[in-house]
């Protein structure tokens, strides 16, 4: 199949008329753009990395209400909790005290919004594509996402995670591996 008729059948597979995908960047994914995006013939984005779940659902509610309907919804797979070391955790703080502001003594106790509260947000939410970056779903999430129509796009970046992604039932991977220096 060349590359016009399988960009023509993905183009007809997610609803769009261009291919063009707004990259999901956290922080960056203002409604306008992606509701412009989505009008235009594309696929608009969220990054919801840093995103409460109820801001998830009023982020997909207003795309959806002023757009064709057609966005995507991101998160990262988060790694497991660091192990801290208060002694390390002060030696750095001192260190880059030495560069500009004071850290806070409290800096590393932040925590991202919980995980799985943000993947019952996007069930709730309903976008018709979700995508993950920095690791892979879990198989139970997958199955509710497949159970309510909701594809899954993976970004993955290298050969193995792709084909997990592929394995885990994925819809698109989207892989972006670099090439080796030489």
């Amino acid at each position: 199949m060349s590359i016009r008729n399988r960009t023509a059948a993905f183009c007809d597979r997610f609803g769009l008329r261009v291919p063009i995908l707004l990259a999901p960047m956290a922080g960056a994914s203002a409604p306008a753009l992606s509701i412009a995006v989505a009008n235009a013939g594309g696929l608009g984005a969220c990054g919801a990395l840093l995103m409460a779940p109820p801001e998830i659902v009023a982020w997909s509610n207003e795309v959806r209400v002023a757009s064709n309907g057609r966005f995507q919804m991101n998160l990262w797979i988060p790694d497991p909790a660091p192990l801290r070391n208060a002694t390390r955790e002060q030696a750095v703080r001192e260190f880059l005290g030495n560069w500009g502001p004071a850290v806070a003594a409290d800096a590393g106790d932040t925590r991202p919004p919980d995980f799985a509260a943000q993947c019952e947000a996007l069930l709730e939410a309903g976008p018709p594509i979700v995508s993950s970056v920095m690791g892979l779903y879990p198989p139970q999430f997958v199955a509710l996402l497949k159970a309510r129509g909701i594809s899954w796009f993976a970004n993955t970046s290298t050969v193995v995670e792709s084909r997990a992604a592929e394995a885990a039932g994925a819809d698109v991977v989207v892989a972006a591996i670099a090439k080796a220096p030489g």
